[in-house]
């Protein structure tokens, strides 16, 4: 029996694995260059809450009126708020009829833009993506429920398109939170005003009952009547308070409805992406070459095994 020399068998196993390794470079180079280039912008922002004139404003009357100073839970800082509606369907569907301009300087629609983007070359015959799925891919976003910070990150084929997505998302974001802002409003407010009225109505009615009673009993008055008379005027005093609360906290409703804006602070301002994110050539060669040694090494475990069997029968 004549045996395969050694070093010729190692020499086969290198030139087996050098082989498989250039075909996965080259594979992997030319797969990634196959791929439409995307390009990613972030912008991270959060609502201003100390730019809030309103509720200033409310606090120097409580302090005028030597009131508590109220803290208000503004509905539109609700991080869980924020989280639906930049998944809403609403916004998306604002976010498309949205102008964008390309890095040629070409206008369109964002929904049109999204449907005349490149598709992947083993796509380009197959079922095209609806418009809310490329409308769902283009934005992703993030609200961080400990601090209230959002994060906006858009994605095209285009920088200047993906860098125009974020800002279109924090202005709509900003638009939808102001309507809703002003509805609650609305709503508290007509709330208030019968709380007010109410109050108003009890002040009054307060008032009528002490008149009566001081009309009625002429000096000088019987002790009974005079105690009659201080837990009335404290009726009074009491109702007196509950309607200018009532009233501070309808004034401070009322001014909500006429607010007109909602402030963000810009954490992280979005900016043009020089370099694409995807497709990632290092990562796609990395992951062709692992490919390739895990076929070198099935390879020559069959090989192996193969010629220890044939050594066997002979």
């Amino acid at each position: 029996m004549q045996r395969q020399p050694k070093g010729s068998s190692v020499a086969q196993h290198k030139w087996l694995i050098l082989s498989s390794l250039l075909i996965a470079i080259g594979g992997s180079l030319v797969f990634s260059a196959s791929l439409p280039k995307t390009y990613s912008s972030i912008k991270q922002i959060s609502i201003n809450a100390s730019d809030d004139r309103i509720e200033k404003c409310a606090n120097r009357m409580n302090m005028e009126l030597d009131l508590p100073t109220i803290s208000e839970n503004n509905v539109t800082t609700e991080p869980e708020l924020l989280k639906m509606l930049l998944a809403s369907d609403r916004l998306r569907k604002q976010m498309g009829k949205q102008k964008v301009t390309t890095r040629a300087g070409k206008t369109y629609t964002l929904q049109d833009y999204l449907l005349g983007e490149k598709k992947p070359w083993w796509n380009n015959g197959g079922k095209r993506l609806a418009l809310s799925d490329k409308l769902q891919d283009c934005m992703m976003t993030e609200v961080n429920l400990h601090n209230g910070i959002i994060s906006i990150k858009g994605v095209a084929q285009d920088p200047c398109v993906a860098c125009q997505i974020t800002q279109i998302a924090a202005r709509l974001l900003s638009e939808i939170l102001q309507q809703y802002t002003r509805r609650i409003a609305v709503i508290n407010a007509a709330k208030l005003r019968k709380q007010r009225d109410l109050q108003r109505s009890n002040y009054l009615k307060a008032l009528r009952q002490y008149a009566s009673v001081v009309d009625a009993n002429a000096e000088p008055m019987l002790m009974t009547e005079r105690s009659r008379i201080d837990s009335l005027q404290k009726n009074i005093d009491v109702a007196l308070e509950a309607y200018n609360k009532a009233n501070m906290q309808y004034q401070l409703a009322h001014m909500k409805e006429s607010r007109q804006k909602i402030y963000f602070i810009t954490i992280n301002n979005e900016a043009v992406a020089a370099v694409p994110t995807h497709p990632r050539t290092f990562v796609n060669l990395m992951i062709w070459m692992m490919y390739a040694l895990l076929f070198d090494f099935w390879a020559i475990s069959l090989s192996q095994k193969y010629k220890r069997r044939t050594h066997g029968k002979q």
